[in-house]
């Protein structure tokens, strides 16, 4: 399994546990991710349909 993999997962599953939309430096900031990966992964991970980009930030699907 790759680093990008787990590092994805574990951005989805905070995302999950959030009650509102995060911005990504907000998602660093709580999560110990590195501000530019958060970036990097909350793209791949709309593009795989598992976020989404909404005014006030970035939530996970349901």
């Amino acid at each position: 399994m790759s680093e990008a993999k787990t590092v994805k997962e574990r951005l989805l599953e905070f995302l999950k546990q959030q009650s509102k939309p995060l911005m990504p430096k907000e998602i660093a900031k709580l999560s110990g991710i590195n501000y530019n990966t958060v970036r990097a992964r909350l793209h791949d991970l709309r593009k795989e349909g598992k976020v989404e980009r909404v005014e006030e930030g970035w939530i996970a699907k349901k």
